[in-house]
């Protein structure tokens, strides 16, 4: 026996477990049943047995729930190891997951009756754990890897210990527990594996944390709406962090941006603005923004992003909630991003409404929201019952723990749909995949009944003017360029050496001194690309790796990062960096003649 994997536990709780358990004499055969159908296994459970022993001598538990009781032989080890503790017992008597039906009997006659209580019911079908906290629960691993992570939720928050028995019982198990550690580890202080006949895996969580209820109503929800989540947990985290100047890094903003890009410029709403890179965005592309937001730490993050971007002057912050924020006149476009699943249906109407009245007779309100339900209601469904067909393992929940607190009103394209219609005249709706690799297929041609279920995301625009989907995919897209584009290119960040083959990031600025956006979007993108030449202007890489650009309106600048690889030979190289409309024309050749140079020391 020994300890495989030890996180945080103190290494004396640790040894003083081992030793006792190696050092014990305790027999379980002396009080087992010897009607017991398994007792031909009896020999091999002694060190099983002096383990539950050992561990209830090390910890010393005053109070003991077990979960999963049958004889009671578990019972019977804590018992003889923490002298001075009570036990409550749950069992649904039955011969299910190695349970034996009539077992607890032999328990309750057996096990101290001033110390040990017994219930015959099933965990499963309680709201919480009977008879408050506890300084051990003891779960048996013996039942489905579902029923196993339901009774270890209930268990977080009421016990100074929880010992699930059965980690290695089968692969089912391990897998279901793992994914209950990995999505509730902000709540656990330690874990400690102990191999052994079945495996224990003994948790610590951290003193007087418990799993959040699921929210009813958005306001459930502020308290979680703190710096840590929109650091951590929310998407985009990495990137910000990252850059902290609020570019569009996410592809999920990009797509958003997109769409901003194909409304009349005036007087924006950014709603639940989070972070503010949206907000960013407007303000560098010429709106007049209000950027609000229930979160004050969101609202903190956002207007240190817009001071590092430099154009917070175009940014009004209004730290509320969306349906109380004081609107006035009328506004040319709205945006509610990964939002509106964040709101109950009755406060959607009122959101609807509001936004509705105060929108421009050609003005666009832009939904984006993850997941489509249907995307988990019927696809995610369909492959977990595969992967069960196949011995494949997918979680039961594929939400983060964040996902499942917060999206207390995930969209169905119907329910979008319809919903936005009772309040406008024009309402788009359409699918797309999680990667948004492209955001805007489905504009251009009807998804099959299986591409809908897998579609993750959900885009809509509402409007009080006519909306057709091809021609918004057409605003959307890159076209071939009738006339020369004018971009001024400036290299903010560059390194001065790098290793020959290693892949690089830079950073330019970009302003169009044209009349026709630029966008990096189908049929012709425009991109940010590279050449490289010798010192001798030799030619030694022509098609440079591509980067895309968030659309680049025409009398705009933008900054943008560009993915660059150096040359396998070495020596001082000469990048020079432009742009390409693919299948069109590079931007560095007449009548464009729009690039910039760097020397890079390739060795």
């Amino acid at each position: 026996m020994s300890v495989n994997c030890l996180i945080g536990l103190p290494a004396r709780i640790m040894n003083r477990i081992l030793d006792l358990a190696s050092s014990s004499t305790y027999d379980f055969r002396k009080t087992a049943n010897p009607a017991d159908p398994l007792k031909y296994l009896f020999d091999e459970w002694v060190p099983y047995y002096r383990l539950k022993w050992a561990i209830a001598r090390a910890l010393q538990p005053h109070r003991i729930l077990e979960i999963g009781v049958r004889f009671g032989y578990s019972a019977l080890a804590f018992l003889d190891g923490a002298p001075d503790a009570t036990y409550f017992g749950i069992d649904n008597d039955s011969d299910t997951f190695g349970g034996e039906r009539g077992a607890i009997n032999w328990a309750r006659q057996v096990a101290p009756e001033a110390r040990a209580q017994f219930l015959i019911g099933d965990s499963q079908t309680m709201q919480c754990f009977p008879g408050g906290t506890y300084d051990l629960i003891h779960v048996d691993g013996q039942q489905d890897g579902e029923g196993s992570i339901a009774d270890l939720k209930k268990a977080l928050g009421r016990a100074r210990y929880i010992l699930v028995d059965g980690y290695f019982w089968t692969r089912d198990n391990f897998l279901h527990v793992s994914e209950f550690v990995f999505r509730y580890r902000d709540l656990i202080e330690s874990c400690m594996i102990i191999p052994g006949y079945a495996g224990e895996l003994l948790i610590t969580p951290k003193p007087g944390e418990s799993i959040a209820k699921h929210a009813e109503t958005s306001a459930d929800l502020r308290s979680s709406y703190v710096a840590s989540y929109y650091l951590g947990d929310c998407a985009g985290s990495d990137t910000f962090k990252r850059d902290k100047s609020g570019r569009l890094l996410d592809a999920r903003l990009r797509s958003v941006a997109d769409l901003i890009g194909t409304a009349p410029l005036g007087r924006a709403l950014d709603l639940g603005s989070g972070r503010g890179e949206l907000s960013i965005h407007l303000a560098r592309s010429g709106y007049r923004v209000l950027s609000i937001d229930y979160s004050q730490d969101a609202i903190d993050l956002a207007k240190k992003a817009s001071d590092a971007a430099g154009c917070s002057a175009g940014i009004d912050y209004y730290c509320g909630d969306v349906n109380s924020a004081p609107l006035s006149g009328v506004y040319s476009l709205a945006v509610a991003s990964d939002m509106v699943e964040r709101l109950t249906s009755g406060e959607l109407d009122g959101l609807y409404e509001r936004v509705a009245a105060h929108l421009s007779s050609d003005g666009i309100f832009i939904i984006h929201t993850f997941p489509n339900a249907w995307h988990y209601r019927y696809d995610y469904a369909r492959r977990r019952q595969k992967a069960r067909a196949l011995g494949a393992y997918l979680p039961s929940e594929p939400r983060s723990r964040y996902e499942e607190l917060m999206r207390i009103n995930e969209q169905s394209p119907r329910v979008l749909r319809d919903q936005l219609k009772a309040h406008f005249d024009h309402v788009l709706v359409w699918f797309a995949s999680h990667d948004l690799g492209n955001p805007f297929d489905n504009l251009s041609r009807r998804f099959s009944r299986a591409e809908m279920r897998t579609a993750g995301d959900l885009f809509a625009i509402a409007s009080h003017s006519p909306i057709d989907g091809q021609t918004l995919r057409n605003r959307i897209g890159m076209h071939p360029l009738m006339c020369a584009a004018r971009v001024d290119i400036r290299i903010l960040e560059m390194p001065q050496t790098v290793a020959p083959g290693k892949t690089f990031q830079g950073r330019v600025r970009l302003k169009n001194n044209g009349a026709i956006d630029l966008k990096s979007q189908p049929p012709n993108p425009v991109h940010l690309a590279y050449h490289c030449y010798s010192t001798g202007n030799e030619l030694m890489v022509f098609d440079g790796l591509r980067s895309v650009i968030p659309i680049l309106r025409a009398g705009a600048e933008l900054e943008a990062d560009m993915c660059l690889q150096a040359p396998e030979k070495e020596g001082l190289v000469r990048f020079r960096l432009t742009l390409v409309q693919e299948a069109v024309t590079w931007f560095d050749t007449p009548p464009h003649s729009s690039f910039a140079e760097t020397f890079i020391d390739v060795r």
